[in-house]
């Protein structure tokens, strides 16, 4: 597995924020079908996955993708965040994994997520 840092502001700007959901595992790691619990971190801290819309960088049409963001956190984050809100991603990290019946998958994390300064209306001067 490996991982790169992401500088979110230079390389999407802002996202919207979507929401965030406990990061589902399966109760039993050999059996995919087993029920459904909370994942948890090294440090038994609860993981939570927070879903980002960012502008795609493929499309030069401006297209916007759903991102999604693993964080740990001992209790619900982002509780006053609106859905809909611009937000800033620190410390970013992209990852790579080799699936076992082949090929990889993508995924993120990150330290925070944080409302993005408003912006200022240009001046009618």
């Amino acid at each position: 597995m490996d991982r790169v840092r992401v500088d979110f502001p230079k390389t999407c700007g802002k996202g919207i924020y979507l929401g965030v959901e406990p990061k589902l595992v399966p109760s039993d790691k050999n059996n995919p079908k087993s029920e459904q619990v909370q994942a948890r971190d090294a440090n038994n801290v609860p993981k939570w996955t927070v879903t980002i819309a960012v502008r795609s960088l493929l499309s030069p049409k401006a297209k916007m993708e759903n991102i999604m963001v693993t964080l740990s956190s001992p209790t619900k984050p982002y509780t006053a965040i609106s859905v809909g809100q611009a937000v800033i991603v620190d410390e970013l990290e992209m990852g790579v994994m080799k699936q076992d019946r082949g090929g990889f998958s993508v995924f993120f994390s990150a330290e925070n997520i944080r409302p993005a300064a408003p912006e200022r209306a240009a001046s009618g001067q």
